[in-house]
């Protein structure tokens, strides 16, 4: 039951900005083609090459003695955190958490805290892609047109005490639609995530972890202090 709350959360969430996002007949053309690149994501296929991929990392890394990793530590989680994500290829990079004060079980967004540890050499180590994030290139703030820029304020020449009108910012995050379009991609490819950890699981492919019972994989945006379970398993 777990799990379907997990994916029902994710998808409630990615309904209501979805359901923002089309309800604006004034999207902003950017936004409208980023919007209409995502819809146009195969996910199908991002899902089968992820299954791939986290069964290699399984195998290579994540529970080979070789890497380091010790077969008597358990594990709470594994988390994979990810970086900036305005670019294509983002990869998330996994990590073993052993120790964890104040674990609890959570099917929704939460915040981890800072006590806990990671696991002997599970640290840095290959994680996922998360090509999802690929149509978010185009608001790099080095692609945007001259339009989303302030490229027209010298700010070295203000002065103390100068006033810049906000109808002089042009900043692409203050437009309208900005917001909801961000926290689409994250849902949408959080839901294809948590799928493809499902699917492996009921295959018991995640056998070769040595687990605590409720161990979870995570996932979040460095420094972001936002952390969503994606996968809860029982020992």
């Amino acid at each position: 039951m777990n799990n379907e709350t997990i994916r029902q959360n994710l998808i409630k969430k990615r309904n209501s900005y979805l359901s923002t996002l089309e309800s604006n007949s004034n999207l902003d053309n950017l936004l409208k083609t980023v919007f209409q690149n995502l819809k146009e994501f195969n996910f199908e296929d991002y899902k089968k090459k992820l299954e791939i991929e986290v069964l290699q990392n399984l195998k290579d890394w994540w529970s080979n003695p070789e890497k380091g990793i010790k077969k008597e530590e358990e594990l709470h989680a594994i988390l994979f955190e990810y970086d900036y994500f305005f670019q294509k290829n983002v990869e998330a990079t996994a990590y073993g958490i052993g120790e964890w004060k104040d674990f609890q079980v959570k099917v929704d967004q939460f915040d981890m805290g800072f006590d806990y540890d990671f696991t002997t050499e599970f640290y840095a180590c290959p994680g996922i892609g998360l090509r999802f994030f690929d149509s978010l290139e185009s608001l790099h703030h080095e692609n945007l047109p001259k339009k989303y820029t302030n490229d027209h304020i010298n700010f070295d020449e203000l002065k103390d005490g100068d006033i810049i009108e906000m109808e002089e910012f042009n900043d692409i995050e203050l437009v309208e639609g900005y917001d909801e379009l961000i926290e689409l991609h994250k849902c949408e490819g959080m839901i294809a995530i948590h799928d493809v950890l499902v699917k492996i699981d009921k295959n018991r492919g995640f056998e070769s972890l040595n687990y605590k019972d409720n161990f979870m994989f995570i996932i979040d945006e460095h420094d972001s202090g936002e952390v969503y379970p994606l996968l809860l398993k029982k020992n």
